[in-house]
């Protein structure tokens, strides 16, 4: 079945981890945006009747897979090839949603597995590299075609034992792994390598963090200070042209989401792109000791009038936008940022709690509307919390505040745009 919006979580079988290794995030995104995992032998697939539109695959005990995600099938010779998503998950067995013309069972030598976003790796450094980088681009016919690069490694020089973090970047074209041709954001002329390298101050530029120091009451720290032990939790959505990363990357409720995301621009009225990261706002130094957990991520907020250091957490979404408002290739800052709350009598704004999302706008440079995210919505609950809901689908929504009024607040949904 086509055009499936699918869902990753940390506790799925097979998938990997990130933890406190460089080269976690690779691992993780070959399997999710390339390879898919889990594969397990079908034992039988049947239908109630012929013209069902939901069907059993038994599997056998230890499957590993979940309600609401997306499993691939492969290997049938009747037709059963093909991505499904699971309705309701058993001990030996999955129940899919199909169509009516399925058969009402499969012949061949089949395996089902959770299903990959259907990326492509364009260019890559070998499987034993431990300088691991790739080149990922959307195979959909419908996609803008750039190239998400991503670094994820200690170039020498800096803290190998500190905060570890994928470099990533938007490319338009590159000749190998180690040649960008094209046009890429960020970029400085004046350092061609100031997203990718080491000069004695900045590791890098744009990053998605994967785990960092102790976050203990939710304080600050460099990204030179040991990173916790142990692994984070994460949740990713994607559509294959799109795809939103939440984590928790240390203790202490330290959310953070990340995003490489395609959407319609009004002003340009064609597609755009939005690449959402640690850095996009301002370069933060490696020794930066007011660096807080929550200035990590993309979508944090900070109830303090006219703050927009890296240590208050910023009003302004950390992204970077691909076109600029005339259509040209040459990315600019987002702007400010959104969240839900109300004023009393002395204009002092106050966070609001009950249970309701909105889209999350994107705004330029100049504080123009562009368009809205995909997957990622503003949130008023204040939990932390995967659920359900009819009207969305299955859905993560965080929350953690902090000394200083800081804060992150946000929806990711994980079935629907």
């Amino acid at each position: 079945m086509s055009n499936l919006i699918k869902h990753y979580q940390n506790d799925m079988k097979n998938i990997p981890q990130l933890t406190n290794n460089w080269g976690s995030m690779i691992k993780l995104l070959d399997k999710v945006l390339v390879e898919g995992f889990n594969f397990v032998p079908i034992l039988s697939i049947t239908k109630s009747s012929i013209e069902a539109i939901t069907a059993t695959i038994t599997l056998g005990a230890g499957h590993g897979f979940i309600d609401r995600q997306v499993v691939r099938i492969g290997g049938s010779t009747n037709g059963w090839d093909g991505d499904f998503k699971v309705l309701s998950a058993n001990t030996d067995s999955v129940v899919i949603e199909c169509l009516s013309s399925h058969p009402q069972a499969i012949t061949g030598t089949a395996s089902c597995s959770t299903a990959p976003l259907d990326f492509e790796i364009v260019f890559s450094t070998p499987s034993d590299s431990t300088e691991p980088k790739r080149a990922y681009r959307s195979t959909s016919p419908e996609s803008l075609g750039l190239i998400l690069l991503v670094h994820d490694f200690c170039v020498s020089g800096a803290a190998v034992n500190g905060a570890k973090f994928a470099k990533v970047g938007v490319v338009s074209a590159m000749s190998d792994i180690d040649n960008i041709t094209g046009v890429q954001m960020p970029f400085d002329a004046q350092n061609s390598n100031a997203n990718w390298g080491w000069d004695g101050t900045y590791h890098g530029w744009t990053k998605w963090y994967y785990r960092t120091y102790n976050n203990g009451n939710g304080g600050s720290s460099p990204d030179s200070t040991s990173a916790l032990a142990g692994n984070s939790t994460y949740n990713i959505v994607g559509d294959g042209k799109s795809i939103v990363l939440d984590t928790m990357h240390s203790s202490f409720g330290a959310h953070a989401v990340y995003g490489f995301c395609e959407f319609y621009d009004q002003k340009l009225k064609s597609v755009n792109l939005a690449l959402l990261a640690s850095g996009s706002q301002l370069k933060v130094p490696q020794a930066y000791q007011y660096f807080y957990s929550w200035a990590r991520g993309s979508y944090h907020l900070c109830n303090e009038a006219g703050s927009e250091s890296v240590s208050g957490a910023g009003l302004k979404l950390n992204a970077l936008i691909w076109f600029d408002e005339n259509g040209v290739a040459k990315w600019s800052r987002a702007g400010r940022n959104f969240t839900f709350g109300t004023l009393d009598e002395s204009q002092q704004f106050a966070l609001v709690n009950f249970d309701f999302i909105s889209t999350l706008p994107i705004l330029d440079v100049n504080n123009s509307p562009r368009g809205v995210l995909p997957f990622l919505r503003i949130s008023a609950n204040q939990k932390t919390e995967i659920s359900y809901s009819a009207g969305v689908g299955k859905y993560v929504n965080k929350y953690t505040a902090g000394e200083a009024r800081k804060f992150v607040k946000y929806t990711v949904l994980l079935e629907s745009l």
